[in-house]
């Protein structure tokens, strides 16, 4: 037995020997290949994060490029030493388990082709404010599996990318363009156009409201005891990184109730309470009024 052993490793040692030009010729194809790849990794994600500036894509790219240099290498340098049939069955095997695991790992795929169709197509970049599914805030970080926005109160929300894919979402910021609006009620008899050009000359001061697009004011309804006035106007929140500018404005929405409030007021402009009716359901029973 122990010579049956020897003569094996003997006959093993002699082919390699043979062979020792064809696996060092291997080994140099997948040495050239293996440099060639990390060269080209290089340069395709240097040249593609100046063009599109997002290092995600860049990233994800430029991996899939080197692998699959890498792969090729491999093939080559497999053929070459007459393994032909097993490269054969490494790229047969790599796709069977590719097919399975792409069964098993369904959402974690869909998410992460979503994550690529995002940074490709870039319906928002990082600092937009954006509402999908009811979640709204700017959007603090984006990779392969999730885009991360930051809530108003503090809290980080991690939405799949595929419910951002799959979902209409809105981009309060692209353009940098805001409109913001709010109604009023104001007493009957009140002159609408003296309204009118009370809120629309204060809006004309403010330096955080646009002058184009037009502020506007418009009467909307009759109300039981008021008439509904709303107030429309712009605000650029790229203008100014302020704090109040990045959360939707809300602080300018609010500073302009205030204000429109306080003039209307000092202008004898009512804005009346809802008028409540007191009913007697027992009519025997008196009805007592104190007076003060």
């Amino acid at each position: 037995m122990y010579d049956n052993v020897l003569k094996s490793f003997e006959n093993f040692w002699q082919s390699v020997i043979t062979r020792l030009p064809d696996i060092l010729v291997s080994v140099i194809v997948l040495v050239v290949f293996i440099v060639l790849g990390k060269l080209i990794y290089r340069v395709f994600k240097q040249r593609m994060q100046t063009r599109w500036k997002d290092s995600l894509i860049s990233s994800f790219m430029s991996e899939l490029i080197k692998w699959g240099i890498y792969i090729i290498g491999i093939t080559v340098a497999l053929f070459n030493l007459g393994l032909g049939g097993v490269a054969s069955s490494l790229i047969a095997g790599a796709g069977v388990t590719a097919i399975i695991i792409g069964f098993a790992f369904k959402d974690i795929a869909e998410n992460f082709l979503a994550g690529i169709l995002l940074a490709i197509n870039r319906p928002f970049k990082i600092g937009d404010i954006i509402e999908v599914s009811g979640i709204k805030g700017p959007v603090s970080g984006l990779d392969l599996r999730t885009t991360q926005v930051k809530m108003v109160d503090g809290r980080d929300i991690f939405i799949p990318n595929s419910t951002v894919i799959k979902n209409v979402f809105t981009n309060y910021t692209r353009d940098g363009l805001l409109r913001l609006e709010f109604i009023l009620g104001i007493d009957t008899f009140s002159d609408i156009e003296m309204v009118r050009k009370i809120v629309l000359d204060h809006l004309a001061k403010q330096k955080d409201i646009l002058k184009k697009p037009l502020a506007n004011v418009t009467m909307e309804e009759f109300g039981e005891s008021s008439i509904t006035i709303k107030v429309v106007f712009w605000i650029d929140i790229f203008k100014d990184k302020k704090e109040d500018q990045v959360l939707l404005g809300e602080p300018v929405k609010s500073r302009m109730m205030r204000e429109i409030k306080d003039l209307l007021i000092e202008n004898g402009i009512n804005m009346p309470a809802q008028i409540i009716e007191h009913k007697m359901y027992v009519a025997d029973e008196p009805l007592t009024i104190k007076s003060k």
